[in-house]
This record gives C-alpha cells, sequence and structure tokens, in this order.
C-alpha cells in the first residue's frame, strides 16, 4: 500500500483502485469524547429517572419529556460520532465501471455507486475555506464528523468525501482521485 499523507492509503489492484482514508484521532481527544459520553449517559439517566419515578405533576413531566428527546438525539450522534472516529474509514473504490465511496464503521455502512465514466474528472477539486472562519473550525472539529474536504458533482448535486482532511491532504487527495479517474474513465 502506499500512502499520501498521514490518514490517507491506496493500492492499485488489476482492474481497480481503492483508496483507504483513517479517520482515527489522538488518544487524549477519544478519552475526551468517552468522559463526555459517560456525562451525557449520566445527565439522560437522571432525566429518566425524573419522567418515570420522580413523582412530577403532569406539565413538569412533559418538560423532562421533551428535554429527554433532545438528550437522546445528541446522545445518538456523539455515540455515533466516537464509533466513526474509533472504528471508521471512508473506502472509496474506482474502477472503469464504478466510483464507490463507502463511509464504514465496524465494516457497516453503505456504498454509494457513481458510474465511472459520467464524473469529469477536471471538476474533482478540495474545499478552500477561510481558516479562521467558524464554518472551518466548526467541520474540523474532532467531536463532529464534519463534512468532506474534497468534492465533485454528479447529476447536479455535490458529492463530499475526505472529512476532516488537512488542505495539503485533501489536495493530494483531489489530484490523485483525478488521475485514477482519468485513466479509469478511458
Amino acid at each position: 500500500m502506499k500512502t499520501i499523507g498521514e490518514r490517507i492509503s491506496f493500492e492499485n489492484h488489476k482492474d481497480n483502485t481503492t483508496l483507504v482514508i483513517s479517520t482515527k484521532i489522538e488518544r487524549w481527544q477519544e478519552t475526551l469524547m468517552i468522559a463526555w459520553i459517560v456525562a451525557w449517559s449520566f445527565c439522560g439517566a437522571v432525566f429518566l429517572y425524573y419522567l418515570f419515578a420522580g413523582g412530577l405533576d403532569k406539565n413538569d413531566r412533559l418538560i423532562v419529556f421533551v428535554i429527554s428527546i433532545f438528550w437522546a438525539y445528541f446522545e445518538y450522534r456523539i455515540v455515533k460520532t466516537f464509533l466513526w472516529r474509533k472504528f471508521g474509514i471512508e473506502f472509496i473504490k474506482i474502477d472503469s465501471d464504478k466510483f464507490t465511496i463507502k463511509k464504514s464503521i465496524l465494516s457497516y455502512g453503505k456504498a454509494t455507486e457513481y458510474v465511472t465514466k459520467q464524473i469529469d474528472y477536471n471538476n474533482v477539486e478540495c474545499l478552500k475555506q477561510n481558516p479562521k472562519s467558524f464554518a472551518k473550525v466548526m467541520n474540523d472539529s474532532f467531536w463532529i464528523i464534519g463534512e468532506g474536504a474534497v468534492r465533485f458533482s454528479d447529476k447536479g448535486k455535490f458529492i463530499y468525501f475526505g472529512h476532516q482532511l488537512e488542505a495539503d491532504d485533501s489536495d493530494k487527495l483531489a489530484k490523485e482521485v483525478r488521475k485514477l479517474l482519468k485513466k479509469y474513465a478511458l
């Protein structure tokens, strides 16, 4: 396997090329996410206790129920992000027929396929954002999955991949994908 930057590796096979993008984070970030999940789960346990056994009147119970819905949504989001960071990869396979992108957690995930010949390799580009913008800072935060750093257009819709890559890595990835699309589209 050859590497592009710190998190991207690729391998050329007989009739296709596969790229793998790691989603790993540093150990201290992983520890912080675990602490967040534990604290958030404790808060949820308190909400559920008061919802079912807290002896609240009808109005208070409704308020705690609504809060519990918001809690459950964010519990799902942080657990999904933790699993993505701990066990996730982005898998890209390019051959003469299909361009496949799969975001996988423990090998589970849906692969999305695009027709290789319909993708204009000149339109594969890395996103350029102001490094001091709020959107860039939030997108690069380790506690969210974030948006892809490289994109192409398929049937008028932008397709993003390469989640939270550094600018130089996303540029290298875009160049490699352009080269591969040109190779397999012929």
